[in-house]
């Protein structure tokens, strides 16, 4: 088990998606392990296959897997393959009982940086992302966000600052199908997040920078809209030497810091969701010496509320955290822990 997606319907159904190592295969590159994506659908209390495997061509390498699901529960996949030296990024979604066939939709380009680099939002039972690219003239990156129109993709104004290095976007939408975005843009040392919003008519800077000190290390920006169309946004950010997790909200005029750190060890691969009444609900990983320890934390309007180490065996090392809140406000926390020396998901109800 190489990596999970976790995502909840309005339905309370539950849909998980994973990456999982098949077999071992050559190409005229050598030797390389294939994997295959499978997804799963948790209804009147069991796990029910969405099909088989999901991949077009195999065997193939694959990673970077991403799920989204529209207001409707419509899952919608993306994922990366490898073709020779390139990576191309491929999309299906589960429709009238059957996953599409959009193999026609790929998006390739000879550069990782511009494959990996995207986030996926759905609408419709259809992808948006927000994709970046690199630019050799002038030298930097252009992230824009591109949707399926009369069979090809359509790319929107870009929005970042086309002269300096941008990666790690984010994007939801709101009740009006505009997206929210929020990026990491600088030098990987000197970066600053930054979000905005899709007017109708332009990109609108929602405030400036929301680290908390300026021009700094940053990764891994999570972003979710609430009932409002509000965005709060989760990153990490050095604090010390260390990767530590915060998480803002946007009040209509400016960002407000919940509280202050929310991880205490150097920590790693957030997920963020919204309970019922707006509050953000995190799972991340942090780091004790080789092991990952999958914690989570809920804000309670004043202060965040921590949890105990959730893997099986605290010493065994537990990755790839994915929470979930459900219309009823249950919290559901997915995860992968080395059990004998394979990975296997986890998936449980948690209270702090």
């Amino acid at each position: 088990m190489r990596e999970l997606r976790l995502a909840a319907a309005p339905n309370g159904d539950l849909i998980l998606a994973t990456l999982v190592d098949s077999v071992r295969a050559h190409s005229r590159k050598g030797v390389f392990t294939a994997r295959e994506v499978f997804a799963s659908r948790w209804t009147a209390g069991r796990w029910v296959p969405l099909g088989g495997a999901l991949n077009y061509d195999r065997p193939r390498p694959a990673s970077t897997l991403d799920l989204a699901l529209d207001r409707r529960g419509t899952p919608v996949l993306a994922w990366n393959e490898n073709y020779g030296d390139n990576d191309i990024i491929v999309f299906r979604a589960y429709q009238g009982g059957h996953w599409t066939d959009w193999r026609a939709r790929y998006i390739g380009d000879d550069l990782p940086y511009a494959a990996r680099t995207r986030g996926v939002a759905a609408w419709n039972g259809e992808p948006v992302i927000a994709f970046g690219e690199w630019l050799r003239k002038p030298d930097g990156s252009q992230l824009t966000v591109r949707t399926w129109q009369t069979n090809t993709w359509q790319r929107g104004p870009r929005f970042n600052d086309v002269h300096a290095f941008s990666r790690s976007p984010a994007i939801a939408l709101d009740a009006a199908a505009r997206p929210v975005v929020t990026w990491i843009q600088g030098d990987v040392l000197s970066s600053n997040l930054l979000a905005a919003r899709w007017t109708g008519q332009a990109w609108a800077p929602l405030g400036g920078p929301l680290n908390r000190r300026a021009r700094t290390y940053l990764a891994s920006p999570r972003l979710v809209l609430d009932a409002g169309s509000r965005p709060v946004v989760a990153w990490m950010e050095d604090q010390g030497g260390q990767d530590t997790l915060y998480v803002s909200r946007w009040t209509g005029r400016q960002w407000l810091l919940l509280g202050g750190a929310v991880s205490q060890g150097f920590s790693s691969a957030p997920s963020l969701a919204l309970d019922p009444q707006g509050h953000p609900v995190l799972a991340w990983v942090e780091e004790h010496g080789n092991l990952g320890r999958i914690r989570w934390a809920r804000w309670n309007g004043r202060a965040w509320q921590g949890s105990a180490v959730q893997n099986l065996d605290a010493q065994h090392d537990a990755r790839s955290p994915a929470v979930v809140v459900t219309p009823t406000g249950r919290v559901l926390l997915a995860w992968r822990e080395d059990v004998g020396g394979r990975y296997q998901v986890q998936v449980r109800a948690v209270r702090p």
